[in-house]
């Protein structure tokens, strides 16, 4: 049993993560009005990817600084939001309704996203410059400085 969680383990850190200094990897994923979407168009400047999904507290608190970005930097910077719950449009617009996001949505209840950018959880936030190129992974809550700061970086000034 030991050597079959061990392996597992193994696994999950061989197939998992997106990497700093790598091109963020994209995918065809589902929108709000369930159309087959690749997100990675939307990389043609600064981006936050934004994981998340319909239950976490700490992820609806994160939304506030992603919407006080919006506010400070308009189109300087894109923020995309991915559903990891989400197998299609209705998660979707329950998120969006409940928490008046206005940033693009997919569904992202996909093995090979969820595998690609090691997803065991949320929050998960990408920061992504306009190469796409990712410049840093933040794998739990982020405080508002912190994500200033992440911005900071992509847009190439840290």
């Amino acid at each position: 049993m030991k050597m079959l969680l061990l392996l597992l383990l193994c696994l999950t850190v061989a197939f998992s993560s997106v990497k700093v200094g790598e091109k963020a990897p994209t995918f065809v994923l589902l929108d709000e009005r369930d159309r087959r979407v690749d997100f990675g168009k939307f990389i043609d400047r600064p981006t936050i990817i934004y994981f998340t999904h319909n239950a976490c507290h700490y992820c609806t608190q994160i939304i506030a600084f992603l919407k006080r970005v919006h506010s400070r930097y308009g189109e300087k910077v894109r923020i995309l939001t991915i559903n990891v719950m989400a197998r299609d449009s209705r998660l979707i617009k329950a998120y969006k309704r409940a928490f008046d996001l206005p940033f693009p949505m997919f569904a992202g209840n996909d093995p090979r996203l969820i595998r690609a950018y090691g997803i065991n959880f949320v929050p998960v936030i990408v920061f992504i410059d306009k190469e796409g190129i990712v410049r840093r992974v933040v794998e739990h809550y982020i405080l508002e400085e912190e994500l200033e700061e992440s911005v900071k970086l992509i847009m190439g000034g840290g």
